[in-house]
């Protein structure tokens, strides 16, 4: 399967660009006519890196897919759904998105297609399990699902942040608190020394240089870092250099068993949601990988699936991937061979989201003292260093 740009002509005369995965050009053209759309030109595409919805972005999906699946599961048609949807919603933005999926509608375009011309906002699953509850007749279902596992990981990604927001707090407020003394209070007490001509002991010493250095080079030090965070952010947005990193990151000690846990409880949550609103289990497992939030992951894992397709087992093709945990691979394998891989999926997705959360916590727990003792000993160093050095005032003879 390739990537192809098509441009296309809407039925309301809008010219668009699709991309879309083919095996050849033809295939391509093909797909988007299936859409309801009019192929002008098909192209080769490079995979683009996908921009990413802001975290209020991801939970307005989130509700709009959850009204949505109230909406219509109270018998109402998509299109007075959304439009009822519009003309109620409270928040603006989510206004904005029931207004634009409705324009889209009534151009004569799908739910799941609506979806999928707005990556940024309704990434993959959402197009993928519109679809699958549009051919099923069943959309409120699929939708409120799909909702069920939005907020299921939300809500682990909310106790997560707030579990490591108070040492994050603590660590600013500590650094605040070292920098102030170094910057406003220590060099009042290297002008005490040099108007009394003592020399200055070496602990002091070196708290006065430090001082000496923030205040000289300080401007310098926030300029450097700002540009590094920019050219590290700029960096991130090139699809080779961030599939290096997500790799590099798997390979840590410790972060890397808990992103690898993180991973299989994505993918197998996006499996087992697919599987569950008929998506045969080729498809569901290929988009299901893209759903990993890891490029290297992602790659891995669609390289093994393609492996799979040529014959090969399964659970050796995905654990030979080394990004799931062998017990994930295994699992899902039996679940495969028993023909119940969609409910396998989805235990298996419920126990490594639990563990997830459980390491997070344990993590916090580990880190917050680590902070605590850090800022004491750091923000004590500098004042026992400054006492000692006016206890030694009185050594003077004068």
């Amino acid at each position: 399967m390739a990537l192809f740009a098509v441009s296309a002509i809407r039925p309301d005369g809008g010219e668009e660009v699709v991309r879309i995965e083919a095996a050849d050009t033809a295939g391509a053209a093909a797909a988007v006519s299936a859409r309801g759309l009019t192929p002008i030109r098909v192209r080769p595409a490079r995979e683009a890196p996908q921009k990413q919805a802001s975290g209020r972005a991801r939970k307005m999906a989130t509700r709009l897919a959850r009204e949505l699946s109230v909406l219509t599961a109270a018998g109402l048609s998509i299109e007075p759904a959304l439009a009822a949807l519009s003309r109620h919603a409270a928040e603006k933005q989510l206004k904005n998105a029931a207004d634009v999926l409705l324009a889209d509608i009534r151009s004569g375009a799908s739910l799941s297609e609506a979806f999928a011309r707005r990556p940024e906002l309704f990434p993959s699953p959402f197009p993928e399990i519109a679809e699958a509850g549009e051919a099923g007749g069943a959309l409120g279902k699929a939708l409120g699902q799909l909702a069920d596992a939005r907020e299921r990981r939300e809500a682990v990604e909310a106790n997560i942040r707030g579990a490591l927001a108070y040492p994050a707090f603590l660590m600013i407020m500590a650094i605040g608190a070292i920098s102030g003394l170094l910057v406003f209070v220590i060099p009042r007490f290297e002008g005490l020394f040099d108007q009394i001509g003592r020399e200055i002991p070496p602990q002091a010493a070196f708290v006065f240089g430090a001082a000496d250095f923030i205040g000289t080079y300080g401007p310098w030090v926030l300029a450097i870092l700002a540009v590094s965070i920019l050219a590290w952010r700029w960096a991130l947005a090139r699809p080779a250099f961030r599939e290096a990193y997500d790799r590099w990151l798997l390979s840590l000690p410790i972060l890397g068993p808990a992103l690898r846990t993180m991973i299989a409880a994505r993918f197998c949550r996006v499996l087992s949601l697919l599987l569950e609103n008929g998506l045969s289990a080729v498809p569901a497992l290929r988009l299901a990988s893209r759903a990993a939030g890891n490029r290297w992951a992602v790659r891995r894992l669609t390289e093994a699936l393609a492996e799979v397709r040529t014959g090969k087992g399964f659970s050796d093709r995905v654990e030979a991937s080394d990004v799931l945990p062998p017990l994930a691979a295994e699992l899902l394998s039996v679940g495969e061979e028993t023909g119940d891989l969609g409910a396998a999926s989805g235990r298996l997705a419920s126990f490594y989201e639990t563990q997830f959360e459980q390491n997070a916590r344990l993590v916090s727990r580990i880190v917050e003292p680590a902070v605590i003792v850090f800022a004491g000993l750091a923000i004590g160093s500098v004042i026992v260093s400054i006492l000692s050095a006016l206890v030694s005032i009185n050594e003077i003879d004068f």
